[in-house]
């Protein structure tokens, strides 16, 4: 499951190379530009990452208030005279400690994007087994958990809304990111649709019922439209469960060699200082004429860590995220 903290971290202001007024603070490999008398003499900030929901009756976030809806304002990556900033950072409060989570002393949550059009379908209860929700960690965040030259696939993020598919007790089984859906004879519900139009899935997990695939559906779901018409989806496997453990990466590709696969970036020696260059750039989707939305991490050999589980992390593009 992702976490999602708002941690008190160390501020050490650097000077912001074009604007007086403001500097740069680093938190977990993020940049987030400050107003500089706003933290004279402060040690302690409370770092809140993009993609969270913030108040905006809060007086730290007061001016947020414009762009706020029913309330709450996003928080997003902007570029602020030249210089990107990932998130917001506002001054820690007496009392708070370094590490301390404080989400819910600011009110903050994570944002959720909407589910796609006619998502409505009716849920109905998950089949039996382990299918648990999928969830992936911001690599600037958990960097360190990578090692040095270890060898690792990173494919492409697509933009669109999670599935899960099996063959469960003699039918078909199609889930949302958090639900389970009825079949829909309406043909209208994205995830099922999808299904329909993406024969070797459901012929995959007819033969290997002990496996769920895990796939992004795409296309008439979000605003990147990777080269589909009005109306269409499509859907692109990321991730194969087998039971209680996750297939290796080159054995899933192997074992589901017919299936429609997100698109491979670099497999080899994992590098800090270059791999989040594929977060960026355009998508390498067929069809696809617009920028990619990200990468995903991964090492070719299955491990876990205490710290997160699953090592696994995800790496969203500044460029996508400043026009998201």
């Amino acid at each position: 499951m992702s976490q999602h903290k708002v941690e008190v971290v160390p501020v050490r202001l650097q000077k912001h190379p074009n604007a007086d007024a403001l500097s740069v603070v680093e938190v977990f490999g993020f940049t987030a530009c400050v107003r500089t008398a706003d933290f004279q003499g402060v040690s302690l900030g409370a770092y809140i990452p993009p993609d969270s929901l913030v108040p905006a009756d809060r007086p730290e976030f007061a001016f947020l208030a414009p762009k706020a809806k029913g309330g709450r304002a996003r928080i997003k990556v902007a570029r602020l005279r030249g210089v990107v900033s990932q998130g917001l950072l506002v001054p820690a409060k007496p009392g708070w400690a370094e590490g301390q989570d404080v989400a819910d002393l600011l009110g903050v949550t994570h944002y959720d994007p909407p589910e796609p059009f006619s998502t409505g379908g009716e849920d109905e209860p998950p089949p039996e087994g382990n299918r648990p929700v999928y969830d992936v960690e911001n690599w600037r965040r958990f960097r360190h958990l990578f090692r040095a030259g270890e060898p690792v696939l990173v494919t492409e993020k697509i933009h669109g809304a999670n599935a899960r598919y099996a063959f469960v007790d003699g039918r078909m089984r199609c889930g949302s990111h958090k639900n389970w859906k009825k079949e829909d004879p309406t043909g209208l519900n994205v995830w099922w649709k999808a299904l329909k139009v993406a024969p070797a899935v459901e012929a995959f997990c007819r033969a290997h019922p002990e496996i769920t695939v895990y796939a992004e559906v795409y296309g008439a779901v979000q605003d990147l439209k990777y080269g589909t018409k009005p109306g269409e989806v499509r859907v692109a496997a990321y991730d194969l469960l087998r039971g209680n453990a996750w297939v290796p990466a080159a054995e899933a590709r192997a074992l589901g060699e017919g299936l429609p696969w997100v698109p491979t970036l670099f497999e080899g020696p994992y590098d800090e200082s270059s791999v989040d260059a594929f977060a960026e750039g355009p998508s390498t989707m067929p069809l696809a004429n617009h920028l990619r939305e990200g990468c995903v991490v991964k090492p070719l050999e299955e491990r876990t860590d205490p710290e997160i589980g699953r090592v696994q992390l995800k790496i969203v593009g500044n460029a996508y995220l400043e026009r998201a």
